[in-house]
Formats: C-alpha cells, structure tokens, sequence
C-alpha cells in the first residue's frame, strides 16, 4: 500500500476551515491516516471517529464531502472495505445536508469515485460484495451508464443468493425500465428465496404490475425475514411491501397480502413449524403498521388475526393489535376472557384489552385480580380519564357519559390496595413495585373520573395523601363534598402549608377546586414566580387555571413579561412568557404588555425545534382578535410553512373577523392553504388545528371540490394523524375523522353541498 498516493493533497485541504458535528474538522487527516495503523484498535478508534463526526447519525457536512476521495482511496488499497465501503454509501444516500455549499455535492463525491469501487463487486468476500452493490444503489441519479453496466455484469456472474438479491434491487434502483424484466424473470424462474424476496419489493417499489400470484408469492415465502434481505437495506420485507402498495394506491392488495401472510402464519402454526413464531411476529408488525396508515385495515384483518387468539404462543402479539385499533371486535371477547383469567403476562395484556374494548365484563375481573394486571389498570385509568377511548366512544363524540362506569366492586379492590399501598415499602422501577406502574396515579384517578360516586374511598385517600400528594390531591378534589367533608378540607388546606411547592401547589389546587378558596393557590403560585425556576412554565399554566381570580398575580406576570428577551432562549422561559401573555390579556386586555412577548414567540419559528414555540405564540395571538393586526407582519411568512400556516390563518380570521379578504389574501386562498397542511403522518394537534382553520373561515371559501377535500379527511382511506404515541395513532385518527364530518356538516350550507 502506498500511503503517499492515498493521502496525497490530504494536507492540502483547508481543514480547518471545513466542518463537521463538532465543529472544526481540523481533527480529520489524523483520523483518515490511523485508518490504515496496522494496529487494529488505532484503525477501529478512528474509524469509529469518523463516523460520529462527518456522517454524525446520517447528516453530512462540509468536510464529509472533501474526505470522501481519501476514504475511496482507502478503500481501493485494501483498508476496512466493507465498514469504510458502507461509510461511503451513507454519505451518498444522505439527504440531511448540513452548510453544503450545493446540495447533493456529498453524494455527487461518492459518485465521482466509483472507479474506485466498482471492481469490488467481484471481490471475494460477499459482504464486500453486497456492501458495495448497496453503496453504488444510493449514488442514484448520480451515477453514469459504467455503473449500471457493472452491476448487470455481476447480476450474470453472481451466484451467492444474498448478493444476487442485493445487486437485483441495486440494478432496479438505477436502471428502473430494467425493473420489470429483472423481477419477471425472478420470480418465474428457479431463484433463491431472497432473489424472489427482492424482486417482490422492487415490483412493489416500482408500480410493477402486482396480481394473485404475486400475492401467492409473496404467502409462499413468509416469513421474510428469514431470507435474509440484508441490514443495508433497514426495512423488515413484509411492511415495506404493504407500505408501498397501500402508497401507490392499491389498498385492496396491500390488506390482502398482509392478510394472506396472517393466515400463513396460522398454518405454520397448526403445523407446529418452526417459523411460526417469526412468522407471526413478522405478520403482526405488518398488520399494525398498515392499520396506522389505512382506515379500513383493521376491520379488513380481524378476522385473519382472531384464530391467532386460541394459542398461547401468538396470543400475544394480536392482543396489542385490539388494544389500539378501536374495533369493538366481540367476537374476540370470549378468548380474551379465557386468557386475561390465567396467571402469565398475556392474562394482563388481554385484560387491558378488554377494558379498551368496553367489554362490560372487564371491570370484574380487574376486581378480581387488581394487583396482578397494572397493564388493565392503567388502560382503566386512560379510559377514565378521557385519554382514550372505547371503540363505540370515538364514534359517537357527542356523547356524555362516563367512559368507564363506575362499579361498585372495583371501587372497593381499589380501596384494598391504596390501603395496602400506604403499609407497605414501595419499590423501585427496577424491581417492579408501584413506582414501576404508577400505581397510585392509576387509582387516585379512577376515583377522580368516578367524583362523589367513590366517596367511600376518602379514608383510603386521605391515609394516602402523603405518600403521593399529587394525584391524591386531585382525586380528592372530585371524590369529596365541600358542604360535608371539613376533614378532607382541613387536611388539603394542612399539605397546602407544608412540604415542597410543587406539592403546596398540588394541595392548593385541589382547595381552589373542592371550595372556590383561591388564596392557598395565590400564595404558593406568588413564592414560585417571584423564585423563577425551571418549572415556571407549570406555574403560570397552574395560575391561567384561576382565572379572574388570577388578578392577584398580575404584577409578577408584568414583571416576568417586562424582563429582556436575553432571559426567554430556552423553551420552558419562553413558553412561560406566553402563558403570561395569555394570562395578562385575558384579565387587562392590554395588548402593549403582550404583542412584544408574542411575537418574540412567533420567531422562533426559525430556530432548531421552534415550531411548537412558534404555533403556541400564534395561539395567544389568536385571543386577541383585532388587536392582533401590528403582529401579521410577523405571521405571514409563517403560512408557507404546512405546519403553522393552519394557526396563522385561525390568527387572521380573528384579527379581521368579517372582511373578505385578510392581510392581503382572499379567504379561498387560505382555504388552500390550509387544506394543503393536512397531509398523512400529522400529529394530532396540527390536524386538528386544520380544521379549526376550515370552520374560521366559513363556508364562503369553500368550493365543491375543497369540500371533497375535507370529505377525503373525514372518510379517505389514508390516516391523517400518522404521529404521536404509537398506541394512541390510531385512536387520534378516528377522533380527527369524526371531527372532519362534524366540520363538513358546519360548512355544508346548501344542498349542492350534501
């Protein structure tokens, strides 16, 4: 190896000058040149350097590019060719580009040294093979016709399965008019199993013609994953095909395939096979990640999923699927009630199941067995509390009622273990005591979702309500009565005078809410605001709670909007400073106290992660109505960012409620624009605030055809909500989809609209 052609210009570069994820790459020809140490742990140590400081988690930088040529070099003269090979792939395959001076220049310095690689994919160690079929994959367009042709040479020499399969979508990804022979023949002819695996994915990536049997194929091979598709690749083969015929458009094809996989999956188990399980597991995922992307999926899949139900072993993985996909599913109660009477962990994950459902007879059997199901409690807990929902709740969003009706047996096992909670050690996260399930979170807020129904429990509570002050404190606000109850009064009012703030705080709010009393609350909420401190922002949401009787507060909330913007450059100070702002309108209407602090919320819509900041500052601009006219200005550039422009229309309808046209723009322009923020993978906030939009700006904006638009969110197939807590998607997205018709009904005006 002749290290002086390899590192030849290397001294050359002005390295100082470029960067990388920790700033001056000044550190970058000494952690090229021990890549080639014939000491093993000098070559791994700078190898791993490198790879955390210009290829920092797949982002590139300006010196990523300028090390490229050194690394190719490396590469060509023998030096850690798979690792370094990959390296060269990830950088080429980047699309998170930081300071480049011309997008895509990383990639295009990968391309430009093919030479160098190409004689690689007949080398003979596969994994350099495949890692380099992989590598010259990711260069796409970049590549010239030398690339292509290499690559459908080795394709007629390979013989190793894995590397054929890779040099196969390789061939596809670059050359895609070649896609349909390669994957015709493929999967016609007498290939490996991850030849065909790969071919099935390129038809499906491509919009290759997909029939039954295609569809076949595809159940012949399950599970997948088995065939060893590769890590290069990061994508498990059976989602990645519903994934991709679901996003070209053939939802009928994706459901059936992943529900011919399921029914795969229940053969091999009658079979007693040994890729049952991965089959399952591989199905399951499947089946879960197109629920969260297809409306009709879950109704579609249950019942190739409830046969998996009556064995032990795949129990498991279906249960979790019912949980979350707001199917009343009765047919699946009598197995749950089978398995959540047992003793192992399922009987715990199928009783959460059962209350998630609103199977009435779930609240007995957690009764029965409280201690032993934390999972089902806090599924009791969520639904009680209104974080979700049962199946028939989200369809009927009108309704009031109690989401999970009180019971007098539950109440009294949740009475038996707060007393046992409060006489015993409590344990740690790590060895499963109450702290690792929030136990007593979960039954102080049973009770207070039950109010003056559990008042039998106010002994339990109160024994309680030092151990846990928080949660007990809230319980006790709902579960007491104020006209009979001075002991409870009397012991808030006592842990409102004692102990740290937060819990004064705790006690104080329950006093407020149990009695009206505002002055605990006051007085605790005044020391912590005179103290500042990283929990301000809880401080000043806890005063908005008071409202007009909030009034006391009113110089400290000046004081903290009049200090300089220097003392707001974290998240939690200036989401503090908003919440004042709000505050501060709502009792004084003064908008010289207030505008300055909105809009230094609103420009942080340019920083890192200033989005939610952001959409906050044009929420408090929102209360203003027209006094919110000085911060347009401000606003405006913020509509053509999707995920503001819906709150920054909600901003202009209040600033200039009765004119045709705002700030400039008629109101079926924003229409538009708002219609356009709704995209799939939202987070529930921001699609719900698109329709917030829709209503502001009344039924005058909207055509025929938007109206269509908000017809495809309300009973499309495509979730909207696709971000958030994975067991909550699903739930977010029926609750925005009976959201959208109640939208549609309110702008539907005339019959031509029906």
């Amino acid at each position: 190896m002749d290290l002086r052609l390899v590192f030849a210009d290397l001294d050359r570069t002005e390295w100082s000058r470029l960067r990388h994820a920790y700033g001056s790459a000044e550190d970058v020809p000494a952690l090229l040149r021990d890549l080639a140490s014939p000491v093993e742990e000098t070559a791994a140590e700078a190898e791993q350097a490198l790879w955390s400081s210009i290829v920092h988690q797949g982002t590139v930088y300006t010196a990523t590019a300028a090390a490229v040529p050194f690394l190719a070099r490396l590469v060509a003269e023998g030096v850690r060719q798979s690792a370094l090979v990959g390296m060269l792939g990830v950088i080429a395959g980047s699309v998170d580009e930081h300071d480049l001076p011309v997008p895509g220049a990383a990639r295009r310095a990968v391309a430009a040294h093919l030479g160098l690689l190409l004689p690689l994919l007949a080398d003979d160690d596969r994994e350099v093979r495949r890692t380099t079929a992989w590598t010259v994959a990711q260069c796409r367009s970049a590549v010239g016709p030398d690339a292509r042709a290499a690559l459908r040479a080795r394709w007629a020499a390979e013989s190793d399965p894995a590397v054929r399969a890779d040099v196969l979508t390789a061939c596809a990804l670059l050359d895609p008019d070649a896609a349909g022979e390669l994957c015709s023949a493929a999967l016609a002819g007498n290939e490996p199993a991850p030849v065909q695996v790969a071919a099935l994915l390129v038809t499906a990536d491509q919009g290759l013609p997909w029939d039954m049997e295609t569809t076949a194929c595809v159940t012949a091979l399950v599970p997948l994953e088995r065939h060893g598709f590769g890590d290069l690749w990061e994508r498990e083969p059976l989602q990645a095909l519903a994934k991709a015929l679901h996003t070209r458009g053939e939802v009928d094809t994706a459901i059936d395939v992943v529900g011919a996989a399921l029914g795969r999956a229940a053969a091999l188990r009658d079979q007693e096979s040994e890729h049952a399980p991965a089959a399952t597991t591989e199905a399951r995922w499947a089946a879960e990640s197109l629920a969260r992307r297809s409306r009709t999926t879950p109704a579609r899949l249950l019942p190739a999923l409830l046969p998996l139900l009556d064995d032990p072993a795949t129990a498991a993985d279906v249960i979790a699927l019912l949980r979350t996909w707001c199917q009343p599913a009765p047919e699946a109660v009598p197995a749950l009630l089978a398995i959540a009477q047992g003793n192992d962990a399922s009987a715990d994950e199928a009783l959460a199941a059962l209350v998630a459902l609103g199977a009435p007879e779930a609240n007995g059997l957690l009764a029965r067995h409280l201690p032993e199901r934390p999972r089902a409690l806090k599924a009791a807990y969520r639904l009680a509390t209104g974080e979700t929902r049962t199946p028939r709740d989200v369809h009927a969003p009108g309704e009031d009622r109690t989401p999970l009706p009180y019971d007098p047996e539950l109440l009294d096992a949740i009475r038996v273990r707060l007393a046992a909670e409060t006489s015993r050690e409590r344990g740690s996260v790590f060895d499963g005591g109450p702290a690792a399930t929030n136990e007593p979170v979960h039954l102080s807020g049973l009770l207070a979702a039950w109010g003056r129904q559990a008042r039998a429990a106010l002994p339990e509570l109160l024994a309680a309500l030092p151990r846990h002050p928080h949660p007990v404190s809230r319980a006790l606000a709902g579960v007491a009565d104020p006209q009979t109850d001075a002991h409870v009064i009397e012991a808030l009012g006592a842990q409102a005078r004692q102990g740290t703030p937060a819990t004064r705080q705790a006690a104080a709010s329950a006093l407020h809410s149990l009695t009206g009393d505002a002055d605990p609350l006051i007085s605790v909420l005044s020391e912590s605001l005179a103290k500042r401190g990283n929990s301000l922002d809880h401080i000043v949401t806890a005063a908005a709670s008071l409202g007009e009787a909030a009034r006391p507060l009113l110089p400290l909330l000046h004081t903290l909007l009049a200090e300089p913007p220097q003392s707001r450059e974290t998240v939690p100070a200036i989401r503090a400073a908003l919440g004042a702002a709000a505050l501060v309108w709502e009792l004084t209407g003064d908008e010289r106290a207030v505008l300055p602090v909105i809009q230094e919320g609103l420009a942080w819509a340019s920083h890192t992660w200033g989005q939610e900041t952001a959409r906050r500052a044009a929420e408090v601009a929102c209360l203003l109505g027209p006094p919110a006219e000085p911060l347009v200005p401000d606003l405006l550039p913020l509509l053509d960012d999707p995920h503001l422009s819906p709150v920054v229309v909600l901003v202009l309808t209040s600033a200039y409620p009765e004119a045709d046209t705002l700030a400039g723009f008629a109101r079926t322009t924003l229409a538009d624009r708002v219609l356009a923020a709704a995209r799939p993978g939202s987070y529930a906030r921001s699609a719900s605030a698109v329709l917030k939009a829709c209503v502001a700006l009344g039924p005058t904006a909207f055509t025929d055809a938007r109206l269509d638009l908000i017809r495809d969110l309300a009973d499309g197939d495509r979730r909207i909500v696709g971000a958030g807590l994975q067991d909550q998607i699903i739930l977010d997205d029926e609750r925005f989809r009976a959201e959208a018709r109640e939208v549609l009904r309110t702008l539907t005006v005339n019959p031509r609209h029906a």
